[in-house]
């Protein structure tokens, strides 16, 4: 049995008639003492129930059914289902992160030669894999020195904006020959925070932090300019992979200016107990529970190679569940398992595989990617955090024209087509579950060549049992309370954005039916041909159309697909007044 956060339901049936008054009010008592968050319902079955008896165990009329009341049964569980997929991000800042602005100033002098790879592994594993870099979150800035200082990337530099080209940077990073000039790069992060020609990427308001990894042995004291990083609001952990005696610790004491944030290798293993203040999940009210979901936590990182993509997704808890390609779940090739260890899982696409697209760019100069990976939050089945992500990334490389030329010319046989149901609008989040009333939006939209528009025909919606059309042929509404005929502005007259066919509609549901399904046809036509299809789209519709049958493959046209939402659960959310209490009686004979 779980927590005290997760509610518990004892439903009880019986008619109340006991001989075991008062213990049945006694017992109910005790159930709810050892069981936190316990409510107690009951069914009074068959034609005579004791209603009085029955409260006393339920404490409420309003949790008790009998025959007469049927109807209030299932709406009493609608408080413990779900009807809303959309997460909502934390308005304070994108990717629910504290935002930070962070100096990483790493000692590549000789005196640290020898130790020079820890103190990266170091800035990699304890400081980087920590952190959420991101424009909105963490800014990373990094400074290495030795006799002289480098500023190897600022605040704002796009190049270094996501964890993986940092950590890509950081494996990079070599020990530099000279003294140990200290006071050289923290006069260099001084002027970085200090901003004065406003390029450095620093923000107003956010806390500063810098991360100073030495040995503590510098030619010249850093004291004057550890003084200055304070006077800028800078906090200063002072970081040596040296072990002791030959770290100057009183040294890094000058640096931190504060003992708590001196770390050698006798205290290193509380550093992220320190360091962790300062980041992570700041949203006023955001708390991560026991039981909170690994949703996504800021930006993706992605990067691909002239063969291969690759993604990182970084999840608020470790995710226990899967990253894998849409439609390839099967393909151990296309499936990365994220086994509860870590907040940060990688999936690698190789050319050829898993559906990825790799398509030479209009201008020649390289590469474009795409693929389409889903986020499933459980080992085994789908649930309705699941998230899609469409990954795009560019490789720079020569390309002949003759494969432009080649990639230009899309076929419509290699075109794809989806059709989704959305919450609040076209261009919002995905709905799975809703309830009969809510405003939702069809959405059916097409990667087709750009001389190619498509047409929306042949739809009907399922049930377990039950199937109505209310498309037809086409394209035109058959049962306007359904849906009505689709809008094809956004197709016909693309805006900024994709284009699609859209509609809005009112959940429905069949009687005694939870799950729904809607399927369609979606027909391809070259705007160019002069064909008769050209003329069918938009469509144009009477008020009254008649029910067409379904057509495999529909004439005039390049190419006909067959699409479908996933399955939709609706949720009735009519409540029926509870009559005038039932007492000890004749149930047959209320009115």
């Amino acid at each position: 049995m779980r927590d005290a956060s997760v509610p518990k339901v004892v439903f009880l049936l019986s008619d109340g008639r006991t001989a075991d008054f008062p213990k049945d009010l006694q017992f109910s008592a005790a159930m709810r003492k050892a069981v936190p968050n316990l409510n107690i319902w009951a069914y009074g079955t068959g034609d005579y129930v004791a209603i009085e008896q029955l409260v006393n165990m339920t404490l409420s009329y309003d949790k008790i059914v009998t025959n007469q009341n049927l109807t209030k049964l299932e709406p009493m569980f609608d408080g413990y289902r779900g009807i809303e997929i959309c997460e909502k991000a934390p308005v304070c800042v994108k990717g629910s992160d504290k935002p930070l602005d962070l100096m990483l100033i790493i000692d590549a002098s000789e005196s640290v030669e020898d130790l020079f790879q820890e103190q990266i592994t170091f800035a990699i594993e304890r400081v980087v894999q920590n952190i959420n870099i991101n424009p909105e979150a963490v800014r990373l800035a990094l400074i290495t020195y030795s006799g002289k200082s480098t500023i190897n990337f600022k605040f704002n530099d796009p190049r270094f904006s996501n964890n993986s080209a940092v950590i890509r940077h950081l494996n990079n990073v070599k020990a530099i020959k000279g003294t140990t000039q200290t006071p050289l790069a923290l006069n260099d992060a001084v002027e970085l925070f200090m901003d004065r020609d406003g390029t450095s990427g620093v923000r107003k308001g956010v806390k500063r932090v810098a991360i100073v990894i030495t040995d503590g042995h510098s030619a010249r004291s850093p004291r004057a300019m550890a003084s200055r990083l304070q006077n800028e609001n800078v906090t200063v952990f002072a970081v040596s992979q040296t072990p002791n005696p030959t770290v100057d610790e009183s040294e890094l004491l000058v640096i931190a200016r504060d003992k708590s944030r001196v770390f050698t290798p006798r205290n290193l293993q509380s550093f992220e107990t320190e360091f962790l203040q300062y980041i992570g999940f700041g949203c006023p009210g955001l708390k991560l529970g026991p039981n909170s979901k690994p949703s996504i936590r800021g930006a993706t990182d992605v990067s691909c190679t002239p063969n291969s993509l690759t993604v990182t997704i970084r999840t608020q808890k470790p995710m226990n569940g899967l990253i894998y390609a849409q439609q390839y779940s099967e393909d151990s090739k296309c499936v990365q398992v994220a086994s509860n260890e870590k907040r940060e899982t990688t999936l690698t696409l190789l050319e050829g595989t898993c559906g990825l697209q790799k398509t030479p760019s209009v201008n020649g100069d390289g590469y474009n990617w795409n693929v389409t990976v889903m986020l499933q939050f459980h080992p085994l089945v789908i649930t309705k955090v699941d998230q899609g992500l469409d990954i795009n990334c560019f490789t720079p490389a020569r390309v002949s024209q003759a494969e432009i030329g080649r990639s230009t010319i899309k076929k419509p046989g290699d075109t794809q087509c989806s059709y989704r149901i959305h919450r609040y609008g076209p261009e919002e989040c995905a709905a799975l579950d809703a309830q009969v009333g809510d405003n939702l939006f069809h959405k059916w939209e097409c990667d087709n060549p750009p001389n190619y528009q498509f047409l929306v025909h042949d739809c009907e919606v399922t049930s377990t049992i039950k199937t109505a059309p209310f498309i037809d042929s086409n394209g035109c509404t058959i049962d306007p309370f359904i849906l009505e005929t689709p809008d094809y502005s956004r197709l016909v007259t693309p805006r900024k954005g994709d284009a699609y066919v859209f509609q809005e509609m009112s959940a429905f549901k069949f009687p005694n039916q939870g799950d729904i399904q809607f399927r369609c046809k979606i027909s391809l036509c070259d705007m160019e041909s002069g064909a008769e299809c050209t003329k069918m789209i938009a469509p144009k519709c009477g008020d009254k159309r008649p029910q067409r049958s379904i057509e495999p493959s529909k004439a005039g046209f390049a190419a006909t697909l067959n699409v479908e939402t996933k399955r939709i659960n609706v949720l009735e959310n009519e409540r029926i007044k509870p009559p005038v209490p039932v007492k000890y009686c004749d149930i047959r004979l209320r009115k």
